[in-house]
């Protein structure tokens, strides 16, 4: 039943958010009534927080079952697509997170199991660049949660504002062919920014004490 229940939560905030979702909606979904809800969760609010919950175990057990290839250029590009593909393939994760950001975080910091999670991807990430990094595959001078946050912020966006961006340059961002292109065009990036030659050379250094007046 509690499963039944959370299934349809999960969809019902996905689709309408915090303030628009209904209990009763849930209950009918979930083939129960209302004070079951309240049995478990004892609240609209707690049932919330328990969708989040649940939407970060499914993401972080995925993480967990990643596995890193020997190739540290290969390993990240496998990293991007493993990625992407749990954003495509979790549309309410994109929908509920969309949610939480404009209610600015506020049910997420109370949840204790979110707040002691440590969440693999960073260390994955932060694996692969070092170990790119001792071979000379990839630059020194970048952050490991930079390079986290391009490989996550490229395919959430997309997928977070198909709408929108599919109506103005007119045509379906959501279709197999741009889909695909859009999946290779995030490792295209990710790897680009990574290689040796994009390293950033600092300013030559200023000579001592100025230039030179002339007398």
């Amino acid at each position: 039943m509690e499963s039944r229940i959370l299934a349809a939560a999960i969809e019902e905030f996905s689709e309408h958010g915090f303030a628009g979702a209904r209990v009763e909606r849930i209950s009918r979904a979930a083939g129960t009534v209302d004070r079951m809800l309240y049995y478990y969760y004892g609240n609209k609010e707690r049932l919330y927080q328990a969708v989040l919950e649940k939407i970060y175990a499914d993401m972080i057990g995925e993480q967990r079952a990643f596995v890193t290839s020997e190739d540290p250029v290969e390993g990240m590009r496998q990293l991007v697509l493993h990625s992407w593909d749990h954003y495509e393939s979790h549309p309410h994760l994109v929908r509920v997170l969309m949610n939480e950001n404009l209610l600015r975080g506020r049910h997420i910091r109370q949840s204790q199991q979110v707040e002691r999670t440590s969440f693999p991807l960073v260390e994955t990430v932060t694996a692969l660049l070092q170990a790119g990094q001792a071979r000379g595959l990839f630059r020194r001078d970048v952050a490991p949660e930079h390079v986290l946050m391009t490989i996550m912020s490229l395919g959430f966006f997309y997928l977070s504002n198909q709408h929108t961006c599919s109506t103005w340059m007119g045509g379906d961002l959501m279709s197999p062919a741009r889909r695909k292109a859009w999946r290779e065009h995030i490792c295209d990036v990710v790897l680009s920014s990574l290689a040796p030659s994009a390293e950033r050379t600092a300013p030559p250094a200023a000579r001592k004490g100025g230039a030179r007046r002339r007398g």
